[in-house]
C-alpha cells in the first residue's frame, strides 16, 4: 500500500516486471552447516534439514482419532464426521502429546535453546521445541539452554521505547512504553571478534558468553535481524543511508546498514537491562518486531516454509516517492541478496509505530511469497472504489495485517493526520463505506477495504483463519489465466480522485471471485461465504457456482 496527505493511499505496480535490469548479483555462496550449529550463530550456513511440507487433510478418515497439528498453530480434529480446524492463541502452540491440544508457554521463538525438565537440549524450530543431540548435557541459563558447559556468560533482557495510538487514535502516545524486543540477534564481541550469539526470546531475555576478564572493547550488540530455516539471515531492518526524498528504483549504497545497537559489554554486566531508546532508533526496533511477527506467521500457515528474503528499508528523514510499499524487486545491499524490499516513510508522522501499516505491506510480501500477485497498480483512495486486481491486493493486504495482530482495526498517520478502518464494524474514520452493487457483477470496482471487510468476515465465521492461507497458495490462485478472465488495467488519478489514462493491458489477473472459487473448492462453507459476500445486494459472487479446475 502506498501512503499519500489526509488519508489517501496510493500504490504503484512495484512488482516483477521491468526489473531484471537491476544487475543483482547472486550474493554470497553461503557454506553448510557445522553439526553443533546452533541458534544465531548459523547466520552464514545453509541446513541440510529435509524441507517440511504442510499437511492438510481432505475428510475424517485421513486424521488420527485423537486429531493433529496442522503446524505449530493450528489444532485439526473431526467433530461430528467433519474436519474442524481451531487457531490456538496468542501465547499457545499446538502439541501432540500426550494428547492433541492446544498449550499455553508452549510456543517460542525460533532460534531460542533452553534444557528441558528432563535434561534434555531443546531448540525452538518452528515456534516449537525440538530435541537436539547433545552428549555433553545441558546447561540450563537465563532465557537459554547450552550444550555442555559455556564458562562465563551473562544475562540480561533487551527492551525498546515504542509508542502507541492513543485511546481516541488520533495520534501517538504522549509518553513511550517499554517493550520486551523480542527474536532479535544479540552477539557477543571479544575486541573484534565474535564470541557468541543466540536470539532474545519472548520476554527479550538472553545468555551470552563473555570473556572472562573484560576489556573497555568488548561490546554487546543487537541486530534487527532474523534467521530463515536455513540458518542464514533471511530479513532485516536497514537505514538506506539515503537521506532526504528517494526514488524506490535508487539502490542503497555503501553507506547503509542494517539497524545495530552496541553498548560495551561492561556496562551490560553492571545493568542489564539493554534498552533501545527512541533517541537511539527504536522506531527501527518496532518495525523489526511487526516483520519478525510476519515471519513466524508465514512459517505457521504454510507448514514450516520461510517466505522471500526482504529487507525493510527504514531511513529517519528519508522518504520514498512511493509512501510506504511493497515490491519483489531483488537487491544486494547491507552484505546479503535480497528477493523482496519494503520501503517505509521516516516522516514527522512517525507511521513507522503503526504496526497495522507495516504489517499491511508485509501482507504483500506473503501473497508475492506463497500467491500470484495481481501486479495491477496505480493511485487509490480511501473510500474510493479501484479495479478488481489491485483490490484484491490491498484488501487481502490490509486482512493479513488484521488476522496477524488479532485485531480488526488498521490505522495509519499520514499528513499530520490518523485515520482508523474497522472492517469488523464496515466503519471508516475519514469516508463513508463502499459497498459493491449486485448488479455490477464479479468484476466491478471495488474499496480495498470491502474485499478486506469479506475476509475477515469470512475468516472470523470459523475457528481458524487457514482455509484463506490454504485458498491463497491453491494451484488455482497460482496459474495463469484465472479462472474469472480479468486482466489488469493501467491508470493515472487526479488529485480528486478522478480517473484517467485507464488501458486494459489484457494480461491475465486474479482476482476476488477467483480466490474464493478456490476457497469454495476446498471445502469452505458457501453459506459462511454468502454470509461475507451478501450476494443478492452487495458482491453477487456465485458461491453454487464455483468455478473449480
Amino acid at each position: 500500500m502506498g501512503r499519500g496527505a489526509s488519508a489517501r493511499w496510493r500504490t504503484w505496480a512495484l512488482f516483477c516486471a521491468g526489473l531484471l535490469g537491476l544487475g543483482c548479483d547472486s550474493g554470497a555462496e553461503l557454506t553448510p552447516c557445522a553439526p553443533d550449529c546452533e541458534g544465531a550463530a548459523c547466520a552464514a550456513c545453509v541446513s541440510t534439514l529435509p524441507e517440511e511440507q504442510l499437511r492438510s487433510a481432505q475428510s475424517c478418515d485421513q486424521l488420527p482419532a485423537q486429531g493433529r497439528c496442522l503446524g505449530p498453530r493450528v489444532l485439526e480434529r473431526c467433530e461430528g464426521g467433519v474436519v474442524h480446524r481451531e487457531d490456538c492463541g496468542a501465547d499457545t502452540a499446538c502439541v501432540e502429546t500426550p494428547e492433541v491440544a492446544c498449550v499455553a508457554g508452549a510456543a517460542c521463538v525460533d532460534g531460542v535453546s533452553r534444557c528441558s525438565e528432563a535434561g534434555a537440549w531443546e531448540v525452538c524450530t518452528n515456534s516449537q521445541w525440538v530435541a537436539r543431540a547433545c552428549d555433553a548435557g545441558c546447561e540450563p541459563a537465563a532465557g537459554r539452554g547450552f550444550c555442555g558447559g559455556p564458562g562465563p556468560t551473562l544475562s540480561g533482557t533487551v527492551r525498546y521505547a515504542r509508542r502507541f495510538p492513543d485511546a481516541a487514535f488520533r495520534g501517538w502516545t504522549a509518553e513511550v512504553d517499554l517493550v520486551p524486543a523480542r527474536g532479535f540477534l544479540i552477539v557477543s564481541f571479544q575486541g573484534g571478534a565474535l564470541l557468541d550469539s543466540q536470539v532474545t526470546d519472548g520476554a527479550g531475555r538472553f545468555t551470552l558468553k563473555v570473556p572472562a576478564s573484560l576489556r573497555e572493547d568488548d561490546r554487546i550488540v543487537v541486530y534487527a535481524v532474523g534467521q530463515g530455516r536455513d540458518g542464514a539471515v533471511a530479513y532485516a531492518v536497514a537505514d538506506p543511508g539515503l537521506p532526504g526524498e528517494q526514488r524506490v528504483a535508487t539502490v542503497p549504497g555503501d553507506t547503509a546498514r542494517i539497524w545495530s545497537w552496541a553498548h560495551p559489554t561492561r556496562e551490560v554486566w553492571e545493568q542489564p537491562v539493554f534498552t533501545l531508546t527512541e533517541a537511539e532508533g527504536s522506531g527501527a526496533a518496532a518495525v523489526f518486531d511487526s516483520l519478525g511477527t510476519a515471519w513466524r506467521r508465514m512459517r505457521e500457515r504454510f507448514g514450516g516454509r520461510d517466505g522471500l528474503p526482504v529487507v525493510a528499508w527504514l531511513g529517519f528523514g528519508t522518504t520514498w516517492s512511493c509512501g510506504a510499499c511493497f515490491a519483489r524487486w531483488p537487491v544486494t545491499a547491507v552484505g546479503r541478496k535480497w528477493d523482496a524490499q519494503v520501503w517505509l516513510p521516516g516522516d514527522s508522522d512517525a507511521a513507522w509505530w503503526s504496526d497495522a501499516m507495516v504489517m499491511h505491506e508485509l501482507g504483500h510480501w506473503v501473497m508475492a511469497s506463497r500467491g500470484a500477485p495481481p501486479d495491477e497498480g496505480g493511485p487509490h483512495y480511501v473510500g474510493v472504489p479501484t479495479f478488481p486486481g489491485q483490490a484484491w491486493s490491498e484488501g487481502w493486504a490490509t486482512w493479513f495485517s488484521t488476522d496477524a495482530r488479532r485485531s480488526p482495526r488498521y490505522y495509519d498517520r499520514q499528513g499530520g493526520t490518523m485515520f482508523w478502518v474497522d472492517l469488523s464494524a464496515r466503519a471508516s474514520s475519514v469516508s463513508a463505506w463502499a459497498r459493491p452493487h449486485a448488479e455490477d457483477g464479479l468484476l466491478q470496482a471495488m474499496d480495498e477495504n470491502e474485499v478486506a471487510a469479506i475476509l475477515y468476515r469470512t475468516a472470523t465465521s470459523t475457528p481458524s483463519s487457514q482455509p484463506l492461507y490454504d485458498a491463497l497458495s491453491a494451484p488455482a490462485m497460482n496459474r495463469a489465466p484465472w479462472a474469472r478472465g480479468y486482466t489488469r488495467h493501467t491508470w493515472s488519478r487526479d488529485a480528486k480522485g478522478a480517473l484517467s489514462g485507464v488501458v486494459d493491458t489484457g494480461k491475465p489477473s486474479p482476482c476476488l471471485a477467483d480466490f474464493l472459487d478456490a476457497m469454495v473448492c476446498q471445502g469452505f462453507p458457501r453459506a459462511r461465504v454468502d454470509a461475507a459476500t451478501e450476494p443478492a445486494t452487495a458482491f453477487p459472487y456465485p458461491s453454487h457456482e464455483p468455478l473449480c479446475p
